[in-house]
Parts: structure tokens; C-alpha cells; sequence
């Protein structure tokens, strides 16, 4: 009776485990996608060449990923509040934060002036216009998703 109650909890979990695994590869293959749907909206708005295309994107491709640690910085600061903290704790709190904007501020200065060496002002210009653009596409596909 005991195997067999063992063996029971060892393939819920096994299954448990596999559902997992492929809700994961699901959610990785749907980001791979979208990012591709990303590139080529803004690559198309843009007018990118192949050439200016082979530059911009590696270049892009840092800036997020750094861009988006910092995002998880400053979740993690904000996640950490307690409602029992003294002052000082919230005034650090509020610190880390003030800290952060500032590193996302410099961070997208340094690469606006990495883009420029590569684009033009006008397609540098015509990248936050198509990355906002596609920010307001891709919430209209959601917003469209859960109205069914």
C-alpha cells in the first residue's frame, strides 16, 4: 500500500514537472515570436537596411537586456516593502530607487548616442516611433484577446 501511495506521488509530481516543462517552452516560443513580430515592425517603420539592420539590432539587443535588469532592480526594491518599516527604511527603499531611475537615464543616453553613430537622427527618431507604435499594437492584440 505504502509503494504504491509512493509511487502515486512520484508520477503526480513526474507529471506535475512535464506540464511545467512544456508551459515553459510554450511561453519562450510565444516571447522568440513576438520579439521576431517586433523586429520586423520596427525594422519595416524604420526602413532599415540590411547593413544598418546587422548594426542596430546586436546594439538593441544590449540596451534591453540591460534595460530590463534594471527594471528587475528596482521590482525587487519595490517588492521588498514591508508595511512594518521604520523611516529610514522607506527613505532607502525610495534611495535605491532614485538611484535606479538615474541608471536608466543614463543608460538610455549612452545608447541613443550608440544609435546615432549607426542611423540617422531621422531613423533614430523613427525607432521610438515605432517602438511606442508597437507598444500600442501589441496592448490593442491583448486588450482584443480578452474581450472573446
Amino acid at each position: 500500500m505504502k509503494k504504491q501511495l509512493l509511487l502515486l506521488i512520484t508520477l503526480s509530481l513526474l507529471g506535475v514537472g512535464f506540464v511545467t516543462a512544456q508551459q515553459k517552452k510554450c511561453n519562450h516560443a510565444k516571447r522568440e515570436a513576438m520579439e521576431a513580430q517586433k523586429v520586423a515592425f520596427i525594422t519595416k517603420k524604420v526602413g532599415l537596411t540590411a547593413e544598418e539592420a546587422e548594426k542596430f539590432w546586436p546594439l538593441y539587443n544590449q540596451f534591453t537586456t540591460q534595460r530590463h535588469e534594471l527594471r528587475l532592480q528596482a521590482r525587487a526594491v519595490r517588492h521588498s516593502v514591508s508595511s512594518d518599516w521604520s523611516e529610514d527604511e522607506y527613505k532607502n527603499a525610495l534611495q535605491q530607487l532614485q538611484k535606479i531611475e538615474t541608471q536608466q537615464h543614463a543608460l538610455k543616453q549612452k545608447y541613443h548616442k550608440e544609435f546615432l553613430k549607426i542611423l540617422s537622427a531621422e531613423k533614430v527618431f523613427n525607432y521610438y516611433t515605432a517602438e511606442n507604435e508597437y507598444k500600442k499594437e501589441l496592448l490593442k492584440h491583448i486588450e482584443q484577446g480578452r474581450k472573446r
